[in-house]
């Protein structure tokens, strides 16, 4: 419950910041029901826009499992949208994982469906793939 509070909390301090405000090391962290942290959005600046969007600057979202880190997705310029649950940028985008990573240009994720496109010129490397499971199609 005490995990709640805290989110709650940063959602009342943004309403309480006024539009055009910029706040200084940004964190917005997203609990599930059981008080485990989902993910954690920080940046080292964000600004109410008018629309009530928040404009963060050197944006990372960090997605977790079990406590344990299992994404991070980076890019200088982003716009969350923090009563949807969204963000979009059209700034180049990296998403790591532990086997894989992504860049590109420009992305769109929500966290009602936990989905994320990247816009243009995605690329996608692989590391650490055994040959074994490259070829039987094991994840």
């Amino acid at each position: 419950m005490r995990m709640r509070n805290i989110a709650g909390a940063v959602v009342l301090l943004l309403a309480a910041v006024a539009v055009g405000q910029v706040l200084k090391g940004f964190r917005y962290p997203d609990y599930d029901e059981k008080g485990q942290l989902k993910f954690e959005i920080t940046g080292d600046e964000a600004q109410i826009q008018p629309s009530g969007l928040i404009q963060i600057k050197n944006l990372k979202m960090t997605f977790y499992e079990q406590g344990k880190v299992m994404m991070q997705v980076s890019t200088p310029q982003c716009l969350f949208d923090r009563v949807k649950r969204s963000a979009v940028s059209s700034s180049d985008v990296r998403i790591a994982r532990k086997e894989i990573e992504l860049t590109g240009r420009g992305f769109a994720w929500n966290a009602q469906d936990g989905r994320m496109k990247i816009f243009s010129n995605t690329r996608v490397v692989l590391r650490n793939l055994s040959a074994k499971s490259a070829v039987e199609g094991e994840p």
